[in-house]
């Protein structure tokens, strides 16, 4: 991202209100351990998500790319499914956004 200005990403971990303090603990977690400081990691306390994204309900892992609130591409990741040529792909998808 820091290659693409006009690039912006969040995370957002789908929970429920009884699991919001395990949820804030992998967050915190998963930004120590990855080095994330500029992208914005939140909750949104519905673990079904917003309706029109439909998220599956088995999924690990959802990643949509969008541009103004259209959704070009979206890939969805079981439990342990999300591989490095995985994320090659969903790299790809991003002229799709881009124009590239």
């Amino acid at each position: 991202m820091a290659d693409r200005p006009r690039l912006n990403a969040f995370v957002v971990h789908l929970t429920d209100p009884e699991n919001e303090a395990e949820a804030v603990s992998n967050l915190r977690e998963m930004a120590a351990k990855g080095g994330i400081a500029k992208i914005p990691l939140t909750l949104m306390e519905n673990p079904d998500g917003p309706p029109a994204y439909r998220i599956a309900e088995d999924a690990e892992v959802t990643i949509l790319i969008y541009r103004f609130f259209d959704v070009r591409a979206k890939q969805v990741f079981g439990p342990g499914e999300l591989t490095e040529a995985d994320i090659d792909r969903v790299l790809a998808d991003l002229s799709k956004v881009l124009g590239e």
